[in-house]
């Protein structure tokens, strides 16, 4: 569905940052504009694993202005197979800060903040209410439940996505959407999933598996999904769930709508 931008453009680019957002500019829904909107936005990426670690590569080679990154975790030799973002150096180093220097070295010219703490029920509105959009890249339903509920409290969009082994969801939440013809229903991830499974079925890399590749796959999808919803361009999944099952290499999108509450 294609929604309204979500940032106002910064200021006009300077020669060195159209040199390096050149291939992006000749793109018809995107261009100087659309750039500038990138320039001016700040993203949480909630989770610098293997979901955020492409996801966080893409949207700072894109140019979003501040991206803010939430991980509590260090980097262990076992998260290197899909974890892009760090470095067999950076073992034992607090992932975002390893996230934040990796960032800081594909453009300096960014906003890089570290948040090397656990989200949770004291913090997480302070936290997220100081970005205009989330990135959902965690691996576990509670903190998923409260990046949903605290942004649809805030009213700003999420960009979701779940993986388990080889098969992966994707979707975009927002409790108030734009649309061109103005405002639209919510959908969260509660219509989605209205409550999280029990405890005794949860599962986990560790206990499945998780293949590296489809990690970067789907990183990047959700990059893309926050680069249209910052700034107007194309259809976005809001409305839609895009499932992906890597080892058939095949796609299927299922529509989403708002479910009735009581």
């Amino acid at each position: 569905m294609r929604l309204n931008p979500l940032v106002e453009p910064g200021p006009p680019l300077t020669p060195e940052r159209g040199e390096r957002f050149a291939r992006h500019l000749p793109i018809p829904e995107l261009g100087d504009l659309a750039q500038r909107r990138l320039g001016a936005a700040r993203v949480c990426v909630v989770g610098a694993g293997g979901l955020g670690s492409p996801a966080l590569l893409y949207l700072a080679a894109a140019g979003v202005g501040t991206l803010g990154v939430v991980d509590s975790d260090a980097v262990e030799l076992v998260n290197l197979q899909r974890q892009v973002l760090h470095g067999t150096d950076g073992i034992g180093t607090g992932k975002a800060d390893s996230a934040v220097a990796r960032l800081a070295d594909l453009d300096p010219g960014l906003t890089l903040v570290p948040h090397p703490v656990r989200l949770d029920a004291d913090n997480a509105a302070d936290l997220l209410g100081g970005y205009d959009l989330v990135l959902d890249a965690v691996d576990n339903y509670p903190t998923r439940y409260l990046i949903s509920d605290t942004a649809a409290a805030l009213g700003i969009p999420v960009v979701w996505a779940a993986v388990l082994i080889t098969r992966a969801q994707v979707s975009v939440f927002w409790s108030r959407p734009v649309g061109p013809d103005g405002p639209l229903p919510g959908i969260t991830l509660r219509d989605l999933h209205p409550e999280p499974p029990d405890p005794s079925r949860w599962v986990t890399a560790a206990g499945v598996g998780v293949l590296g590749a489809m990690c970067g796959q789907v990183g990047a999808l959700m990059a893309g999904e926050a680069i249209k919803l910052i700034t107007g361009a194309g259809d976005t999944l809001f409305g839609r769930v895009h499932y992906l099952d890597t080892m058939t290499a095949t796609v299927a999108q299922v529509p989403l709508a708002p479910r009735r509450r009581p």
